[in-house]
This record gives structure tokens, C-alpha cells and sequence, in this order.
């Protein structure tokens, strides 16, 4: 070999040495500890820094040469004894194997997990670990939440998330494919289930054989509110209704009524709402004992009652303002009627006369003098809207007007007096000239 040529080897070696070092930094320096455990996802510290978890078997952790070293390993879980050992000094590069064998602590209560599927005969996963084929048993279950999956060779795959505590017996149903069923239970319990229209049976109740598609679930009570849902039972599984139903008589509750209609309810001191044309005003959910009614309507007395109430209990409330019950024995004024008032939109202030009323649209006035009176209505946003209306005594006259967008006329301001300067100035000046005269 020339020299020529020698010297092209050497460098040619030198530079793939280079390359080698520069492709793998991370292998200079750094050397291999092999963590084996009897448990998997048992948490693996060194000197209480955390590692990473066991998986298969074993976990591999990669330590530094240069700095500072471990000294102990410690391998952890939940119901099972912690246990450790130190580590032994290894040079860059090389790996050693350490064995760590947990025992379950006996004071920890496990739970078991019955897992069947429809058909028998699946592969059973726990947290992606495999248990057998179904039907299977698995005890020593820890607290806490797990992945069930059942997978069967042409079939659909099947999974389910429960949650177990410890001294629990657990059963779990998985249907891979075809029919499934459906668990009903409701608070009160004893009501009809209907499902696609069929009354099947009464809560607490399991129904099997449900075929895998949508279907309408209503749950009825006497004495509540119809309870609907629809499940989707596509690919099969078992699902649970629970259902919460609300009673359709109000409890504690008072209704009113008056004649006329119309009046402000105040319930102690605070407004409520109007007394209807037609059936009752209800305020519901009150506490039990006493409460004081008051009924407000223009040109009538006010109307005052104490009601007391039991737990469960109705009172009915009949104010007759034009003379009958209670303390509203008054009859409006001779000659008046009443004058029912509506905007669209609701809201607008009423003027009547050119004084504002207390209402405001929609409203039935009653106490209105027999004649024809001037109507004002007026909402913010909207220009206002001006009618006539003729009210016979004994009758109820109907106005009905529109609001046009646009902004409310202005007031047109009243005229001030003219200033007293000028009367003033003349009198001084005419004071003035007899001043002169006389002297």
C-alpha cells in the first residue's frame, strides 16, 4: 500500500468513528437498569423519582454514568407491600437485572368481577389484560374504575366501564351483537314502563331480548308528569333507565281568583302576578303556616285574607271584588265601566286623559267614567300611539293599536311667563318722569 493510499484508510476510519459518536450521543455515559416485577402497573421509583410502571413484566430505566447516582430502587402498589433494594454500581453501556416480588396486603378488601357475554365463549380483557373466555370469575379486584371488554371472532367487540369497591361482587353482561336488555328503576318506583308503545311491566324491572335499535321508553305514574327518553340499543349490551319523576300536584300551594279579573296578587307584600278571565292563579312551592293575600284593583277596596298552610296542602282563594266574599265589599262607582287595553309589542305605558295609569299593556281597566276618553300608549323605541274610545257604564270597551319603530315624541314644553323685566323697567321710567314734573 502507498503512502498516498495509507493515509486515505485512516482517515476514511477516523471520520466513520465520528459519525458513529455523533448518531449516538445518548450512548456514551448512560447505562441500564431492567426493573422485573410479579405485578404490572406497579410504579418503579429511584430514590423516590418516579420511573414509569411495570408493563409485561419488566420496565427498563436508563440512568447517567457521569452524575450523581442512585442509590435505591422501590417498586409500588396500591394492596401490595412496597418493596426495595439498592442498585448496584454498573459502568457506561452495560445492564443488570433486578427482580422485585410484591405481596398482596391481606388488610386490603379486593372485589370480584363476574364477566358473561351473549354469545358465551369471548375473549375477556380487564384494563387490557386478558382473564380467560367467558363466562369468567376474577377475584382480588382493587377499588377503582376498570375497562371490561369482551372480543369474539366475527363478531362486534363489546366494552364496558365499571367502577367496583372493595368487598363488592360485581356481575357484568356484555352482548357482542343481537338483542340486548334494558334495567328500569324509577324514583317512586311502581310506575308503568312503556316501551314502543307496550306497557312491559312496572319499575323495578329488567327487560331481555331487546332488539339492537332505537326505541321509545315513557314511564308512567299516577298523579306525575310522563317520563320519556329514547335508547339507542344498536349492538346489543345491557343499559339502564333511571328515572326521576315530578309530581303533577303542586305542593303547598295557593290558587286565586277574582271578579273582575285583573287584580295585582301580592303575596306577603311581594307582587306576584294578575287574577285571570278564566281558572286560577297558582304560586306553588310555599313554605308551610301563615301567609297574608292581598288583591289591588283600581276602583275597588283592597281585598285582604290570612291563609294557612299544611304540608302537602292546596288553599283556594275566591275574591268576589264587586261585593261578595271576604273584606272587598265595595261595588265601583256608579256609571263607570271598564276598558280593556293591548299594544303589539306588550309593555307600553297607558295614559288615560292625559294621566298615566299604573298598568301597562295588556291590561283590563275597570272604575272608568261612562264617555269618551283620550288613550295614549307608549313604549320605548316605538312612536306612540293616540285613539279615542267611548265607555258605556256596566260594559268593557276594547282598544287594540300597533306600535310603529321610531322614537317617542318629545313633550311639548309648556309656555313660561314672560319675564318680569320689561313691566318693571316701565314702571321705573314712569316713577322717573313724575319725579321730574314735580320738582
Amino acid at each position: 500500500m502507498t503512502g498516498r493510499a495509507h493515509r486515505r484508510l485512516c482517515a476514511g476510519i477516523l471520520i466513520l468513528i465520528v459519525g458513529a459518536l455523533l448518531l449516538c450521543p445518548a450512548a456514551a455515559g448512560m447505562a441500564h437498569y431492567r426493573i422485573h416485577s410479579n405485578v404490572d402497573y406497579a410504579q418503579v421509583y429511584f430514590d423516590s423519582v418516579y420511573k414509569g410502571q411495570i408493563s409485561g413484566g419488566v420496565l427498563t430505566v436508563s440512568v447517567s454514568t457521569t452524575g450523581t447516582r442512585y442509590s435505591t430502587a422501590e417498586v409500588r402498589k396500591a394492596g401490595y407491600y412496597t418493596t426495595s433494594q439498592s442498585l448496584p454500581y454498573i459502568t457506561d453501556g452495560s445492564s443488570t437485572d433486578l427482580y422485585f416480588t410484591l405481596n398482596e396486603d391481606s388488610s386490603v378488601t379486593t372485589a370480584t368481577l363476574a364477566v358473561q357475554t351473549t354469545p358465551s365463549g369471548a375473549s375477556v380483557y380487564i384494563n387490557g389484560i386478558y382473564q380467560g373466555t367467558s363466562p369468567v370469575t376474577v377475584n382480588g379486584i382493587r377499588s377503582g374504575t376498570y375497562t371490561v371488554i369482551a372480543e369474539m371472532p366475527g363478531s362486534e367487540s363489546a366494552t364496558e366501564v365499571v367502577t367496583v369497591t372493595g368487598g363488592e361482587y360485581r356481575t357484568v353482561t356484555l352482548n357482542l351483537g343481537g338483542n340486548g336488555a334494558i334495567t328500569f328503576t324509577s324514583d317512586p318506583s311502581g310506575a308503568f314502563i312503556e316501551l314502543d308503545g307496550t306497557i312491559i311491566g312496572t319499575t323495578p324491572h329488567t327487560a331481555t331480548d331487546v332488539t339492537p335499535r332505537e326505541h321509545q321508553i315513557v314511564i308512567i305514574k299516577n298523579g306525575y308528569y310522563n317520563w320519556r327518553e329514547t335508547i339507542d340499543m344498536t349492538g346489543g349490551g345491557t343499559r339502564s333507565i333511571y328515572a326521576t319523576l315530578r309530581s303533577a300536584t303542586p305542593k303547598n300551594a295557593i290558587r286565586i281568583s277574582s271578579v273582575p279579573a285583573g287584580a295585582a296578587i301580592y303575596l306577603n307584600g311581594i307582587y306576584q302576578g294578575e287574577t285571570m278571565e278564566s281558572g286560577y292563579f297558582p304560586i306553588t312551592d310555599l313554605r308551610t303556616g301563615q301567609h297574608t293575600i292581598l288583591l289591588r284593583l283600581r276602583g275597588y277596596d283592597d281585598y285582604q285574607e290570612r291563609v294557612s298552610l299544611s304540608e302537602g296542602q292546596t288553599v283556594t282563594v275566591y275574591a268576589n271584588l264587586e261585593g261578595g266574599s271576604g273584606s272587598a265589599t265595595t261595588t265601583p262607582s256608579a256609571g263607570t265601566g271598564k276598558l280593556a287595553l293591548s299594544t303589539s309589542p306588550p309593555g307600553a305605558e297607558i295614559r288615560i286623559d292625559g294621566s298615566i295609569s299604573d298598568r301597562m299593556t295588556p291590561a283590563t281597566i275597570t272604575g272608568i267614567p261612562a264617555g269618551t276618553h283620550t288613550i295614549r300608549l307608549q313604549l320605548a323605541g316605538y312612536a306612540p300611539a293616540e285613539a279615542t274610545v267611548t265607555v258605556t257604564a256596566g260594559q268593557t270597551a276594547s282598544l287594540s293599536l300597533p306600535l310603529a319603530p321610531g322614537e317617542a315624541t318629545p313633550p311639548v314644553p309648556t309656555k313660561s311667563p314672560a319675564p318680569l323685566f320689561f313691566p318693571a323697567a316701565g314702571l321705573l321710567a314712569l316713577l322717573f318722569a313724575r319725579w321730574r314734573d314735580i320738582r
